[in-house]
C-alpha cells in the first residue's frame, strides 16, 4: 500500500490497542503518533519509498543499505523476521537510552519514523517535517516519554504495514529468507495493486473513519456507547 495507507493503518492500530491495553488517553495519542510512524519502517528497503524520502540523503543512505541487506522490496522486512529485528532494535534503543549508542538509536528512530509520517500523512512537508521530526527525537532521548511504548508500536507499527501489503496482489515473503512463498489475506479477485482505486476509494475511507471512530472512543467511551444506543434504539 501507499505511505499514506501505511501510517493511517498504523494510527488506527495503535489506538485499537492503546484501548485494549487500558490506557490513558495521552498515552494512547502517543502509542498511536508512534506506530503511525513505525508502520512506514518496512518500506525502508526501497529508495524511493515514504521513509527513504523524508530526511533525505540520510534516509536514502538508510534505504539503500537496508535494500541490499535484507534482499530487496518486500523481502526480510516484509517477514516475521524483519519485524523481530525493527522490535528489537527499537528494544535496544530505548533499553540503552542512557548510552551514546542508545541516544543515537533512539533518536534516530524517532526522527525518521515521525518524519516519515508527517511527509505520508501530509501533516508537513520538507524541512518543517525534518525540523519537527528532530525536535521529537531529541524530546524523546532528554526525557522518554512513553518510553516503554517504542518497542511495543514497532512490533504493531511493522505488523500493520505487513498485513496491509497483504491485501495487494504482490503480498509478503512472511517466511523470509527460509521460505519465499508469498502470502495473501484476500483472494486473487479481491487483491489489489498498490496505490489503485480499492485503496484510494475503499481501504483509505475505511481507516479514516475507523480512526475517527476510535479516537472519539479513546477520548469519551460513554458518548460513543450513548450515540450508538441512540442510532440503534
Amino acid at each position: 500500500m501507499l505511505g499514506h495507507s501505511h501510517a493511517l493503518s498504523g494510527a488506527v492500530t495503535g489506538i485499537a490497542a492503546g484501548i485494549l491495553l487500558h490506557l490513558p488517553v495521552p498515552q494512547v495519542a502517543t502509542l498511536a503518533g508512534f506506530t503511525a510512524g513505525m508502520a512506514l519502517l518496512p518500506d525502508l528497503d526501497k529508495c524511493g519509498s515514504s521513509p527513504a524520502r523524508c530526511l533525505g540523503f540520510l534516509s536514502e543512505a538508510i534505504a539503500w543499505v537496508t535494500e541490499r541487506i535484507s534482499g530487496g522490496h518486500r523481502h526480510a522486512t516484509h517477514s516475521v523476521l524483519g519485524v523481530a529485528v525493527f522490535t528489537g532494535l527499537a528494544w535496544a534503543s530505548c533499553q540503552f537510552r542512557h548510552d551514546w549508542a542508545g541516544k543515537a538509536g533512539l533518536a534516530l528512530l524517532l526522527t525518521l519514523s515521525a518524519a516519515a509520517a508527517l511527509e505520508a500523512l501530509h501533516v508537513a512537508r520538507g524541512h518543517a517535517a525534518d525540523f519537527i521530526a528532530i525536535g521529537v527525537g531529541v524530546a524523546e532521548v532528554r526525557f522518554g516519554y512513553g518510553l516503554q511504548l517504542i518497542p511495543l508500536a514497532v512490533l504493531i507499527g511493522c505488523s500493520t504495514h505487513i498485513a496491509g501489503d497483504m491485501l495487494t496482489d504482490s503480498g509478503c515473503m512472511l517466511g523470509f529468507p527460509v521460505s519465499k512463498h508469498r502470502f495473501h489475506l484476500l483472494p486473487e479477485p479481491l487483491a489489489f495493486t498498490t496505490g489503485s482505486r480499492p485503496e484510494l476509494l475503499i481501504v483509505d475511507p475505511i481507516l479514516t473513519g475507523s480512526l475517527l471512530v476510535l479516537a472519539a472512543l479513546a477520548a469519551d467511551p460513554a458518548f460513543v456507547t450513548a450515540q450508538w444506543h441512540s442510532l440503534a434504539g
